[in-house]
């Protein structure tokens, strides 16, 4: 469904990413994990062209994309499909919850609003807000605003949703109302990929695992293979230090 291949990341004279490759199928929830510096977010941003990589191609609904010569307009026809959710909830302060999710529909879709208003309910609904439509962002929890994001992102209908670090801002409490949301995606087959430091999601719900390291893929695998019998000595000492939190 989506696909990277070689794809190249500097910043000034250091390379983030190393000529990574990476593959999602329709249905995947894919968690990224690897420590801090690794390259993680870069590659989801890249992904979704928050950032501009130097060089690699993108394979996106049957469709080869070169990263480095991709146009706006194919940037847009891409960003149509999918949906990307901040490690800070990027909400508009301004505007209450049900405005936060029909901002994406009327301006970036030109969405009639009382469509987009259904379409909005609807998400913040299956998020568990359904009575917080009304209420802004200093008015709801870290937890409830990051499911205002997610809602946000589910109002677009997308074939894959990114997720960056959904749950980092949050303590353990509001981590978990966030992460219930997202295994019942999950269940419904929605397309995640997901940079994540919850290893609980990351064994329990994802359905592959991407360990990286110093801009590179150092293994992946499915997740029960993956924490069962990891292949790597670094991604084994990488399992042992998380359990040992």
């Amino acid at each position: 469904m989506v696909e990277v291949k070689s794809i190249q990341k500097s910043f000034g004279g250091t390379e983030v990413l190393k000529g990574v490759d990476l593959k999602v199928e329709q249905g995947d929830v894919v968690a990224i994990l690897g420590p801090s510096g690794s390259g993680k977010t870069t590659l989801l941003r890249c992904m979704n062209f928050l950032e501009r990589a130097q060089s690699g191609q993108l394979i996106f609904d049957g469709r080869t994309y070169d990263l480095h010569k991709i146009t706006k307009k194919e940037i847009a026809q891409i960003r149509r499909k999918t949906a990307f959710v901040f490690q800070n909830y990027n909400l508009f302060l301004n505007k209450t919850a049900l405005q936060n999710v029909t901002e994406g529909l009327t301006i970036a879709r030109k969405m009639d609003k009382a469509k987009a208003e259904e379409i909005a309910r609807g998400a913040l609904e299956k998020v568990g807000l359904s009575d917080r439509c009304d209420y802004y962002p200093s008015q709801l929890s870290g937890g409830q605003q990051q499911r205002v994001a997610i809602a946000r992102a589910l109002a677009v209908d997308p074939e894959i949703i990114y997720f960056d670090e959904p749950t980092s801002a949050l303590d353990p409490e509001l981590t978990g109302e966030v992460l219930t949301v997202m295994r019942k995606l999950a269940e419904e087959g929605m397309t995640m990929l997901v940079v994540t430091h919850e290893m609980g999601f990351a064994r329990n719900v994802s359905s592959k695992v991407v360990f990286m390291e110093d801009g590179v893929v150092v293994e992946s695998a499915p997740s029960k293979e993956f924490f069962e019998n990891p292949r790597s000595e670094r991604t084994r000492e990488f399992i042992r230090l998380i359990q040992q939190e």
